[in-house]
């Protein structure tokens, strides 16, 4: 009789998981022409080497089936087409690196087209009025003309700029989704640290001659803060505050209509009261009219002690101010 054959049970097959690291992204939709309000669809990537946001859209373009709009060209952070907000920060699309979890958003201070492609045209428009060209009426001492280092030294980091305008989207000083439209007094809204970037490249070159000063002070450049947000968000790290927007306030600080004179007056009321008197320079920029309807706020700041009548500087401080601008040649 043959032995019964003893059959050792199977164990049950574990179900196989995908342990493929995966990219996570919340993508803005909108369409202004037949959607009501914006939504998100999340998508799911297969995690790659060295992956940027922009090949998380095409992804989810090509491989989940998702009608994206977005915009790039070149993919190698020259064309600067392709800016997005990703988790709240302005990039460019081609060059941030993807991360687990990522919210991809349109960029701000200006109009949604569709999903993620904004109208820059507001901007762009912007830069042609304040007549981005050089404008020169020596005649050329050579040809080729020889510069030093020193001649474009104040210039040249802004040749780096790739016209992204993702320092724009970020600005609080920006009217909203339409820079530089006209305010109630005709005067048009801050145009933005991309534009002025771009102007800055011909104004300040020593054989640019066309007086910008009355284009400058209606760009309303003193609404500038000087936050730094444009510069921390910069994709070519550009000094933008200190090598565009500061020289060309003292150019529109020159403008026929006044309008941009906070500076100088800011300078006069130090070189005058050595520190902030803070009365006289509300005065001075803005009028007696408005003085006088400020009455009670400047009644709160003197009780308060955030402000004071007189100014009585010491001998010294004004000996060392005076210094100071002496040595600034002012």
């Amino acid at each position: 009789m043959d032995a019964p054959v003893h059959v050792a049970p199977v164990p049950p097959r574990e179900p196989t998981t995908d342990v493929t690291p995966r990219f996570r992204a919340r993508i803005f939709r909108f369409d202004p022409a037949t959607d009501a309000t914006p939504r998100f669809d999340a998508v799911e990537v297969p995690c790659e080497p060295h992956m940027r946001v922009l090949d998380v859209l095409d992804h989810a373009v090509e491989e989940c089936g998702l009608s994206i709009g977005y915009r790039y060209f070149c993919g190698i952070k020259r064309c600067g087409m392709c800016g997005v907000n990703v988790n709240g920060k302005a990039v460019l699309a081609c060059w941030e690196a993807a991360t687990p979890d990522m919210v991809i958003e349109p960029l701000g201070n200006m109009p949604v087209i569709r999903d993620l492609i904004v109208d820059r045209s507001a901007f762009e428009q912007a830069t042609v009025d304040l007549e981005p060209r050089l404008v020169r009426k020596t005649p050329y001492t050579s040809f080729p003309e020889v510069y030093t280092h020193r001649d474009v030294a104040a210039t040249f980091p802004l040749m780096n700029c790739i016209e992204c305008y993702v320092c724009s989207s970020t600005c609080p000083a920006v009217p909203g989704p339409h820079p530089g439209a006209h305010g109630r007094e005709g005067q048009r809204g801050f145009v933005g640290p991309g534009t002025l970037v771009q102007i800055a490249k011909v104004a300040l070159h020593p054989k640019d001659e066309l007086d910008r000063s009355g284009m400058l002070e209606n760009a309303s450049i003193d609404h500038c803060m000087s936050c730094y947000r444009c510069e921390q968000v910069c994709p070519v790290g550009i000094p933008i505050v200190s090598h565009a927007i500061m020289p060309l306030r003292g150019l529109a600080a020159k403008g026929p209509a006044g309008k941009a004179r906070f500076p100088l007056d800011f300078a006069d009321n130090v070189r005058t009261h050595v520190d902030i008197h803070s009365g006289s320079l509300f005065v001075k920029a803005k009028g007696w009219v408005r003085a006088l309807a400020s009455v009670p706020l400047v009644l709160r700041m003197l009780m308060r002690g955030k402000t004071r009548l007189f100014s009585r500087p010491s001998a010294r401080a004004k000996r060392e101010v005076n210094a100071l601008f002496k040595a600034a040649g002012s």
